[in-house]
């Protein structure tokens, strides 16, 4: 069996927020800001790093930033990519 981290490691991802994961042949649609998440997890990045980026690239407010970011994380356990 494969560890998280080899999961979201395997994630293609590409610049129109389309992911496939080629582990269950499913993909996905992600916002901007779920793409910038993806891939800063991919590069091992943390939540609150995250939610620095997003603040810093997106304009948003850090507490918006904290609890969408904190839901996507959420979602990304519940697929097992985490």
């Amino acid at each position: 069996m494969e560890t998280d981290s080899t999961r979201l490691a395997d994630l293609m991802l590409n610049d129109r927020g389309f992911v496939f994961d080629p582990n269950t042949g499913e993909s996905y649609q992600v916002s901007a800001t779920g793409l910038t998440c993806l891939r800063g997890l991919q590069r091992g990045a943390t939540v609150n790093e995250l939610v620095a980026e997003l603040v810093a690239t997106c304009g948003v407010e850090p507490i918006t930033a904290r609890c969408d970011t904190d839901a996507f994380v959420w979602e990304l356990n519940q697929l097992g990519w985490l």
